[in-house]
């Protein structure tokens, strides 16, 4: 009796262990392949890097923007809200464009901000905007020095003649 007693407790034991092997692989029977994320992990913080952060209202502002969503929309604004201009983040959320500060901006300090549409991430900026300045197109050499000296010896001249011909009405 005694060796059927053994054999029934390694019996039992195999039974335990064949029941906790199978418990054991029933997860991972459905599980998936793990894969490697295409994103660096950690992700990087979100930054806001502008061309100026000084323009003249008129002007135009390159901005570069990371941490959206991928293939996110994302509005471009100047505080006080003014719209400025709708984008779309790259497959690694990372937005780029340019704006054009109106032309009608008061000049002061303002906030550039991005706002993901999806992920209503915020990214801001100060800025400084300075009153419109027309450009004037810049045309080569200055010629107003020898225009100006041309018409200083047109008056010399002229008043020269006026003295010689009363002077000769005299006599």
């Amino acid at each position: 009796m005694n060796a059927m007693t053994a054999s029934s407790k390694w019996r039992a034991a195999f039974a335990a262990t064949a029941a906790s092997a199978v418990l054991a692989a029933v997860p991972v029977v459905g599980a998936q392949t793990a894969h490697a994320h295409p994103y660096p992990y950690p992700p990087d913080s979100p930054s806001l890097t502008l061309s100026a952060t000084t323009v003249d209202a008129g002007d135009e502002l390159s901005f570069t923007g990371t941490g959206f969503d991928p293939n996110e929309g994302v509005g471009a604004f100047l505080s006080k809200p003014i719209k400025l201009g709708f984008f779309t983040a790259d497959s690694n959320g990372t937005v780029e464009g340019t704006v054009t500060i109106p032309k009608w901006t008061d000049p002061g300090r303002y906030t550039f901000r991005l706002k993901g549409k999806e992920s209503k991430l915020k990214l801001s900026a100060a800025i400084t905007v300075r009153s419109h300045r027309p450009h004037l197109a810049n045309t080569g050499e200055d010629g107003s020095a020898p225009l100006l000296g041309g018409a200083a010896g047109m008056l010399v001249l002229g008043g020269g003649a006026m003295m010689a011909i009363r002077r000769l009405k005299r006599d």
